[in-house]
C-alpha cells in the first residue's frame, strides 16, 4: 500500500529529478459486438478500437513521497484516494517489488464514465510513463498479466494502436496497415453511465459471429464494412439514457458524416467525417442544438 505522507511532505515535494508527459488518448469503439458470456462472469466481445488525437494529459516526475494532484474540466468529479492511478501505482510496486515516490498530475479533460475508456488510458499512460521514467525493463507476457488485471481495456491502451479486440480484452490484435484517419466529433450528454447495469440488461443472441477481412482498397469499402457492424451495448445503454438515441439521430440527419456510433458502454457518442471542413460545420451545428453537452472535435490516429 501507498504510504502516508507528512503536512511537510505535502507542501514541499523536493527532489524531483525528471519528468515525463504523455497524452492519456480518448478510445474509441468503431464497433464492438458481444459474443457470450464467460464462466468467470466477464463477456467474450469483438472490437474495432482505435484513438483520438484528443485527451487528459498526465505528467510523472520522481519525488520524495507519491503525490496524486487532479486537475482539469472534469476533475471534481474524481476523488484521488480511489483514482486508478492510485490502484496502478499500488500495483506496479508489487508487481516490481519496490516503490515508486511519484508527484503525478493528471489533467482531467475527458468527461467521468463516458465510454472513452479514459480510466483505463490513464493507468496504461502511467505504467508507460513510469516504465520511461525508471529505464524498466519487462517481458510483453510478463506485462500483460499486470494489464489485464487493472481493466479489460489497459492491455489495448498500452500499446497504442489501433487493433481488432477479443476475449475479454486481452487478446490485442494490432493491424499492419492503419485504418483511415478519418475527422471525429464526440458528443456526452453529461450523464454517466453504469456499465454493470448495461451488461446486467444485455440481451446476448445466440448468433455466430466472425471477423471478416477489412477492406483496404477504399475508404468507401471500409466505412461500408464499419457501417454493417455495432455496438451491441447501445440498446441498454439507450434505456438508461434516452439521449444517446437522439443524439445519434441527430447526427444522422442533420450532419454529413458517414456514420455515427455509441463508443464503449456510453454516453459518449461519435461521428465520423471525411473532410475538416464537414466536422467544423457539425461541431457548428451540435453547439447550437446541445449547449449543454460536452462536445469536441478530434481525429483518429492509429498510434500514439
Amino acid at each position: 500500500m501507498l504510504g502516508k505522507k507528512s503536512k511537510k511532505d505535502s507542501k514541499i515535494i523536493a527532489n524531483m529529478l525528471s519528468e515525463v508527459k504523455k497524452i492519456s488518448p480518448a478510445k474509441i469503439n468503431l464497433y464492438l459486438e458481444i459474443i457470450n458470456k464467460r464462466s468467470d462472469g466477464y463477456h467474450n466481445l469483438e472490437s474495432l478500437m482505435s484513438f483520438c488525437d484528443f485527451g487528459d494529459v498526465i505528467s510523472v516526475k520522481k519525488s520524495n513521497v507519491f503525490q496524486l494532484d487532479i486537475v482539469g474540466q472534469f476533475s471534481k468529479n474524481l476523488i484521488s484516494k480511489d483514482n486508478i492511478i492510485v490502484e496502478t501505482i499500488e500495483k506496479l510496486q508489487d508487481f516490481f517489488d519496490r516503490e515508486f515516490k511519484v508527484y503525478v498530475k493528471l489533467t482531467k479533460n475527458l468527461p467521468i464514465s463516458s465510454g472513452m475508456a479514459g480510466g483505463s488510458s490513464n493507468a496504461a499512460t502511467l505504467i508507460r510513463a513510469i516504465i520511461d521514467l525508471y529505464k524498466l525493463k519487462i517481458e510483453k507476457e510478463r506485462i500483460n498479466e499486470l494489464l489485464i488485471s487493472i481493466g479489460s481495456d489497459v492491455p489495448f491502451c498500452f500499446f497504442g494502436k489501433t487493433a481488432l479486440v477479443q476475449g475479454k480484452g486481452e487478446k490485442v490484435n494490432f493491424f499492419s496497415k492503419g485504418i483511415p484517419e478519418f475527422f471525429v466529433l464526440l458528443a456526452n450528454p453529461r450523464q454517466q453511465i453504469s456499465t454493470k447495469k448495461i451488461f446486467e440488461r444485455l440481451e446476448i443472441k445466440s448468433v455466430k459471429r466472425k471477423m471478416n477481412s477489412l477492406d483496404y482498397s477504399s475508404d468507401e469499402n471500409f466505412v461500408q464494412h464499419i457501417k454493417n457492424r455495432k455496438n451491441d451495448l447501445e440498446i441498454p445503454a439507450i434505456k438508461q439514457c434516452k439521449k444517446i438515441s437522439y443524439l445519434l439521430d441527430f447526427f444522422n440527419s442533420h450532419t454529413d458524416c458517414l456514420f455515427s456510433r455509441m463508443t464503449g458502454s456510453g454516453a459518449t457518442c461519435f461521428a465520423v467525417f471525411q473532410t475538416n471542413k464537414k466536422l467544423i460545420n457539425a461541431e457548428k451545428i451540435l453547439r447550437e442544438k446541445f449547449k449543454n453537452y460536452w462536445i469536441q472535435k478530434t481525429k483518429i490516429v492509429n498510434e500514439i
